[in-house]
């Protein structure tokens, strides 16, 4: 056993995934399952058939020795040839010993296990000649036992031949269907990631998979403008209110110098803040594909991070810590991640504790604090736009670092990551996979 479990783990990653899936594919599952159906019904009609076509040679082989048995006397010994036994029951004494207990239970099959008269099967059958005298008539098998043989063969070569076409075709059929499932379930995965221009396509088979696929595919199309539209619509809205504000901030800063005014601009910078947020989330949910994205190596992105806020950090009375082990090298948008980062700190800075680490381990880049921490339950709740945990809204913050640090991980296909840390804290990551 573990030879064969030494062996699997040799093999190709690739071998093993075809292996899985193989293994997963409902299709195939029912391919095997009908061809094993129908392998068992074929066996049971072969069985059946050679059973009853044996019968039937029997039954043919009785009538016939009655039928002859009626036309001889047994005392007449010409009838007793090579190949015909025709004796009465007194002179069966120097026949095999299983000729006479098969007398005893009114005749029957005989198979001798050596030769008699060149055969092995009997078939001995106690009638009346045409004196009415009992006596015993016999004849060989072996040429109806050959031929049933021969029939056998052929019948089991052919269900052979015939389970083999089957299970090629089911296999075959199997993998064609499981092919298309396999686009179907990909065009799901990339719509799910945010690819809202991923489409299946109607192919030629005009089936219930076509259908399916048109089904999805106007979905699919639907969903996509009207995410475009709700994406459009907060862009345009913000960026109509930036000119008003902007207005706005101008002609406070013509009011004269008072509380009153440094409150205003500060309002004011805070809304503009807000626009320019929901615009560049708008902007990185709205895109697709890898263009602007290069090999950023995270260890490196991560110091230069660290260069740029750490004085804002200590400037606010925390301490920023580096901790940039072995980080590997990602395809990525370089100013985005930064972006992302930034948003993290940014988030512990007001909510965290005072000690903020910054940190690259392989293919995840993220912000840990020893803050008061997140209930685990609100996770999927902080990562949404607009949302903030205290009711009153009286924390700084506009609820949206988050929101954009999520679309840049689905910018990405990363995986956005909250967890605890213990004793107190908050630990947010993203993983990267390969692209």
């Amino acid at each position: 056993m573990s030879s064969v479990i030494k062996a699997l783990a040799k093999l190709p990653e690739g071998l093993i995934r075809r292996v899985r899936w193989l293994l997963r594919s409902s299709t195939l599952r029912l391919s095997l399952l009908l061809t094993a159906i129908f392998s068992v019904g074929m066996a049971v009609a072969i069985v059946l058939a050679l059973t009853f076509g044996r019968e039937a040679v029997l039954n043919r082989v009785d009538t016939a020795l009655e039928g002859l048995a009626a036309t001889v006397e047994a005392d007449d010994t010409e009838t007793d040839t090579f190949s015909v036994i025709i004796r009465p029951l007194s002179e069966i004494g120097d026949l095999p010993r299983e000729f006479g207990e098969v007398v005893r239970t009114g005749g029957g099959t005989v198979s001798l296990k050596r030769d008699f008269r060149r055969a092995e099967d009997w078939r001995v059958l106690i009638s009346r000649d045409k004196e009415g005298e009992p006596v015993l008539i016999a004849v060989p098998l072996d040429a109806s036992e050959d031929a049933l043989e021969l029939l056998g063969n052929a019948l089991w070569s052919t269900a052979g031949v015939v389970l083999v076409l089957v299970l090629v075709i089911g296999l075959g059929a199997g993998f064609l269907v499981q092919r298309r499932l396999s686009r179907i379930k990909g065009v799901l995965d990339r719509l799910a990631t945010g690819d809202l221009e991923a489409r299946i396509g109607v192919a030629s088979s005009s089936d219930d998979l076509d259908d399916l696929a048109g089904q999805i595919d106007r979905a699919a199309q639907e969903l996509e403008r009207l995410v475009a539209q709700t994406r459009n619509l907060s862009a345009s809205i913000a960026h109509d209110l930036r000119t008003p504000l902007a207005r706005l901030r101008a002609q406070l800063e013509s009011l004269p110098d008072g509380e009153a005014r440094g409150a205003a601009l500060e309002e004011a910078e805070r809304l503009s803040g807000i626009f320019d947020t929901i615009m560049r989330v708008a902007r990185i949910e709205a895109a697709h594909g890898t263009e602007g994205f290069e090999q950023v190596d995270l260890s490196a992105l991560v110091e230069e991070v660290a260069e740029i806020y750490g004085p804002v950090v200590e400037d606010a009375g925390k301490s920023l810590v580096l901790s940039a082990k072995s980080g590997e090298s990602v395809l990525a948008d370089r100013s985005m991640l930064i972006q992302a980062l930034a948003n993290l700190i940014q988030n512990a800075l007001v909510h965290g504790g005072p000690d903020i680490t910054l940190f690259a381990r392989g293919s995840e880049i993220g912000v840990s604090d020893n803050g008061p921490g997140v209930d685990p339950d609100l996770f999927d709740e902080i990562i949404k736009p607009m949302v903030r945990l205290d009711a009153a809204r009286e924390s700084e913050g506009t609820g949206l670092g988050l929101a954009l640090v999520r679309a840049v991980a689905d910018r990405h296909t990363a995986k956005l990551e909250l967890c605890s840390v213990k004793p107190s804290g908050l630990r947010i990551a993203l993983k990267f996979t390969k692209m």
